[in-house]
Parts: C-alpha cells; sequence; structure tokens
C-alpha cells in the first residue's frame, strides 16, 4: 500500500515541476490570468492578478488609483489584456525578473507618434497567430506578431486618419481604421481562408474491361523522373524565409530547386527577417516613385521592401525591393523579389526573383529567376531559370530553354532546349534540340583522330585531338572548329565541318610545328540507336613553320600526305584525303 502512496505521490510532484517550469518561462505579460470580481478595488485586483502570474507589481500609488472600484470577468487571458482593459492604456508595462513595473504613459501635444497594441487571433479558435504582418500602406510603419500573438506598431498623428492591414498565409486579409491619436490596445481576429474540396465520383461502370483499364493507368509521378517526392514538410509556412517569393509546388527541372534552395540561402544573408516574413505575408502590391538604400534592411522602403514596386530605386551598397518599374543603380547589389522592367545596373550581381522584361548589366551576374525577354550584359555569367526571349551576351550563358526571338552569345553557351543558334567558342544544348557527337575516326595519313561536337545542327562547336602512332616520328595535335549537319532522311545525314588543327612532330632534336586546315564533307549512316559510322572526303591544307629546327636535317612532317598532293611547296601543301569513323550520338 505505501507503495502505490509513493507511486503517487513522485507522478504528482513531477506533474507539479514540469507544470512550474512550463509557467515560469512564459513572460509575464503572456501569463493566462482569470478573474471575476465584482465592485473590487483596483489594488485588490493586482494583487489577485499577481497572485495568479505568480508575479509582483512595482508602481507609484500615485500614478494609480487604487482605491477605484472595478468590475471585471476574464477567462484565461494574457497579463497585458487584462491590465490594458483596467488603465485603458494609461501605463506602460516593463518586465524585470519576477517583477512586473507599471510607469505612467506620458503623452504630451509635442508628440508625434502614438503606439496601437494588442493580439491577433483565429478568430473560430481564439488561437494567437504569430508572425503576422500589421502594417500602414501610407507610412510603411509595420509590426510582425510575436509567438504569442502579440503587436506593438508605432504610428504617426499626421497620417489620420489610419488604416491598418492584417495580413498572413491561409487568412483572410483584414483592415482596421484608426481614428484616434491615443495609445489604445485592440485585439484583431482573422477568419482563415475557406478551401473548396472536390472529391472524385465514384466509378459506375464496374465492368471487367473498365476496371482493367483503371489498373493499367501509371501513377502520375512516374511520367517524369526529375520530379521530387513532396514530403509533409514541402509547404512553407511563413517561416520560410526567402528573399524571394517560394511556389509550394516543385518544379519538374533540378535547375529550379537549386534556384530556390539558392533563394533562401541569399535570403538569410542579405534580408533581414523581418523583411522575408513581411514579403510572404503582404497580398497587397505596394508602389512608390523611388527608393534610396544603404543595406536591404536599411532604407526608405523600411522593412516591406519585398513587397513594394518602386519607378526608380538607388541602393548605395545593395538593395532589396519587390520590383523595378523604370532604373536600379546598385553600388554592389540590385535584389528584386519579383519583376524587373526597366533597367537594373550593377557594380557586382542583379537579381530579379521574376521576370526580366528590361535590362540586366553588371560587372560579375544578371539573374531572372523565371523568364527573360530583354537584355543580359555581364563580363561574368548570365542565368535565365526559367524561358528566354532576350539576348543573353557574357563569356558565360546559361537558360533553361531559349525561345524564338532569343539568342545566346557568349564563350560558353549552357541551355535545355532553343529554337535559336547559339553563338560561342562552346554551346551545351540538351538532348530537347542539342546536337552531341563523340567520334573517333581514322584518315588517310593513317591518323587517329579523337573528336567531340556540340550545339545545334545549324551550329555546333567542335573540339579534335590527333594522334598518329606508325609514323618514325609520332605527331600530336589539338583542333577547334564549326560545323553545320543537313537530315538527309532515313537515319542519314551529312556534316560539312571547318576545323584548324595545330600538329607537332618530334624528332630527335626538337618539336616541329604545322597549322592544318580541314574541310570535311562527312556523311553519317545510323546503325543503331545511338551509333553511327561516317565516311566522306576531306580537304587539307597544311602550312609548316619555317623555323622548324629540323629544316636542315630531314623534311618536316615527310610522307604527309602519303601520296602527291595537289599543290605542295617547302612550306606549304593541299589535298585531298578521306576521313571514316564510327560516332556516338545524342539523338
Amino acid at each position: 500500500m505505501k507503495r502505490y502512496s509513493f507511486k503517487y505521490l513522485f507522478l504528482f510532484a513531477q506533474f507539479f515541476c514540469i507544470k512550474f517550469f512550463t509557467f515560469a518561462q512564459t513572460p509575464i505579460l503572456e501569463r493566462s490570468i482569470s478573474l471575476k470580481v465584482n465592485n473590487v478595488s483596483v489594488s485588490n485586483v493586482l494583487d489577485m492578478i499577481a497572485k495568479q502570474g505568480d508575479f509582483s507589481f512595482s508602481y507609484n500609488s500615485e500614478i494609480i488609483e487604487v482605491n477605484d472600484r472595478i468590475d471585471l470577468t476574464i477567462t484565461n487571458k494574457p497579463v497585458r489584456e487584462v491590465l490594458s482593459r483596467i488603465f485603458k492604456g494609461t501605463l506602460n508595462y516593463k518586465a524585470r525578473g519576477q517583477y512586473l513595473i507599471l510607469q505612467k504613459n506620458e503623452q504630451t501635444e509635442k508628440a508625434k507618434t502614438f503606439v496601437l497594441t494588442g493580439y491577433v487571433l483565429d478568430d473560430q479558435s481564439d488561437k494567437p497567430l504569430r508572425k503576422v504582418t500589421v502594417y500602414d500602406r501610407k507610412s510603411l510603419s509595420s509590426s510582425i506578431t510575436n509567438q504569442y500573438g502579440f503587436y506593438r506598431i508605432k504610428l504617426y498623428q499626421n497620417q489620420l486618419p489610419i488604416r491598418l492591414t492584417i495580413s498572413c498565409p491561409n487568412y483572410e486579409q483584414e483592415s482596421i481604421l484608426i481614428k484616434s491619436s491615443q495609445n489604445s490596445y485592440q485585439d484583431i481576429r482573422l477568419q482563415p481562408i475557406k478551401r473548396e474540396t472536390h472529391f472524385n465520383p465514384p466509378i459506375e461502370d464496374n465492368s471487367i474491361e473498365k476496371m482493367d483499364s483503371y489498373k493499367n493507368l501509371k501513377p502520375k509521378h512516374e511520367e517524369s523522373s526529375l520530379i521530387l517526392p513532396v514530403s509533409p514538410n514541402a509547404f512553407p509556412d511563413i517561416t520560410d524565409e526567402s528573399i524571394f517569393p517560394t511556389s509550394p509546388i516543385f518544379d519538374s527541372t533540378l535547375y529550379e530547386s537549386r534556384w530556390d534552395m539558392f533563394k533562401k540561402r541569399l535570403g538569410k544573408v542579405l534580408v533581414s527577417r523581418s523583411q522575408r516574413i513581411n514579403a510572404q505575408n503582404i497580398k497587397d502590391s505596394l508602389s512608390r516613385n523611388y527608393q534610396f538604400s544603404v543595406l536591404p534592411f536599411l532604407g526608405t522602403n523600411r522593412l516591406l521592401s519585398g513587397s513594394i514596386k518602386n519607378d526608380y530605386s538607388i541602393n548605395l551598397l545593395m538593395g532589396y525591393a519587390g520590383g523595378v518599374r523604370k532604373l536600379e543603380v546598385g553600388g554592389l547589389i540590385n535584389g528584386i523579389r519579383n519583376d524587373v522592367q526597366g533597367v537594373q545596373l550593377a557594380g557586382l550581381a542583379n537579381i530579379a526573383g521574376g521576370t526580366l522584361s528590361g535590362l540586366q548589366s553588371s560587372s560579375l551576374l544578371n539573374i531572372a529567376g523565371h523568364n527573360e525577354s530583354g537584355v543580359q550584359l555581364s563580363a561574368g555569367l548570365n542565368t535565365v531559370i526559367k524561358e528566354s526571349s532576350g539576348w543573353q551576351i557574357a563569356p558565360i550563358n546559361f537558360a533553361h530553354r531559349v525561345l524564338k526571338g532569343g539568342k545566346q552569345i557568349g564563350l560558353i553557351n549552357i541551355c535545355d532546349s532553343t529554337d535559336t543558334t547559339p553563338i560561342g567558342f562552346l554551346s551545351f544544348v540538351g538532348n530537347g534540340t542539342g546536337y552531341k557527337r563523340l567520334e573517333l575516326a581514322i584518315d588517310e595519313n593513317e591518323t587517329a583522330t579523337f573528336t567531340f561536337k556540340t550545339g545545334v545542327k545549324k551550329f555546333y562547336n567542335i573540339l579534335a585531338l590527333h594522334y598518329n602512332f606508325l609514323r618514325p616520328r609520332e605527331i600530336f595535335g589539338l583542333g577547334y572548329g564549326m560545323g553545320r549537319a543537313y537530315e538527309l532522311g532515313r537515319a542519314w545525314m551529312f556534316n560539312t565541318d571547318l576545323t584548324a588543327n595545330i600538329l607537332v612532330e618530334y624528332d630527335d632534336l626538337s618539336p616541329n610545328v604545322a597549322a592544318l586546315w580541314k574541310f570535311d564533307m562527312m556523311f553519317e549512316k545510323q546503325i543503331a540507336q545511338n551509333v553511327a559510322i561516317t565516311l566522306g572526303p576531306s580537304i587539307k591544307y597544311l602550312i609548316i613553320n619555317q623555323y622548324n629546327s629540323a629544316n636542315w636535317q630531314a623534311q618536316p612532317f615527310n610522307r604527309i600526305p602519303a601520296f602527291e598532293p595537289l599543290a605542295a611547296t617547302e612550306k606549304s601543301s593541299f589535298w585531298i584525303g578521306f576521313q571514316m569513323g564510327i560516332r556516338i550520338r545524342s539523338r
């Protein structure tokens, strides 16, 4: 019997300790109080509140009419709300350890601002809502509710009357009108957004043929191997803190998932937490003619910058805004959450989270998060995450897809598919419209040539590696060129390739150097899904370096070609040869 008594005593003590610890961790002003008093003095009511909240009041009795009697009925309300109902906004409250200090709210006629406080609650459940934005469209003053749903916003008297907007995801946007400039307390209730639920009608046809047809249907997630699985935590809430807006639906491309990850990481580095939360909460489109900022969190757009479109934007170092309609100039980085319709000029980088329909120019990096129909100029990298119907000019250009009217001009061009012809040293296009060939061939000089071709059929780049291992003197060579492919039908293609090659021949003393120009006209016949054979004539012109050290001993590049050329001198040869090989093809 004693054993059971000790067991229950231990459980009771454990429950009491957990409850006490949890209560002690709650801030004084957020501790819940329940009262029902009738004609009780203020001093006695304060004693009741302090006893229930497990803290002590500290105040000057001269600022409070302690003998005034009040009627009050409160059920599970925070201390802050109880005091606001008693003193009607005439006092300020400050918590210091286990003491709550009550101070007179000194508001004079000279004061230009006043404070509105309160809680934001779910209208159906009375649950406090955290990370809700309360803001004024005119002055751009804003506040974000804390974990207990409490907000405190400073407003300007000369703006009266003021219409405050309250906004957060999954709730209807609300607004309240403030007419008085007195410090006051006001709770705000939000209605959850009602979402329609669609039900699929039951299958009326239960025939064997009908049921078999449903069995043969493939699940949607098998349509593309690139679609990422959706986890229960895949849908972001207001804690998803990105500089720009993130869709909860996963895209089927790896680039966009990496772009979303890049935005989140960049946002956490450059943009304040309050700006990121406000940008996700606010549904309205705010606008200003101009803005000036030193850093993303220090500017005239204040903490609402991620939701504001500006005609003109000047950023001393770095800036962050919802959109640009005409011009943005930045010393280092310009960051736009949504669309750019004008000109972005930056010392290092321009970033547009949405669509670019203007000009981006920087010395390092330009990014358009969605589509681009303007011009990107950069000394480093241009990137369009989705579709580009404009021009990209930089050493490196990347776009998910280049539409008709778009153009990539750069040292290296990369895209998944293109409706136009990229121009550059190397262009890599995906299997959609890309052309890729990996070839091993041999020619009339018994030289093995390993070739890689990349680009599109109308224009591709060629990288070549030559080696002649049957000659007494070994010959190595490197080449670069360009070509075009023509569809002939029935698994036949025809190529015209022009390449410039540097050949190096090793003799007993020092290497001999020559330049070989080749124009190949090759027929390609597909023999398997990704394999083809090639054969065709080749026009070649060899120019021998006149300063070769072997000139006085033996003729450099002797017996190239292996037969009598059409024209030859001591320094050059011109002939028609052939080439045949095998190719691995992309499509």
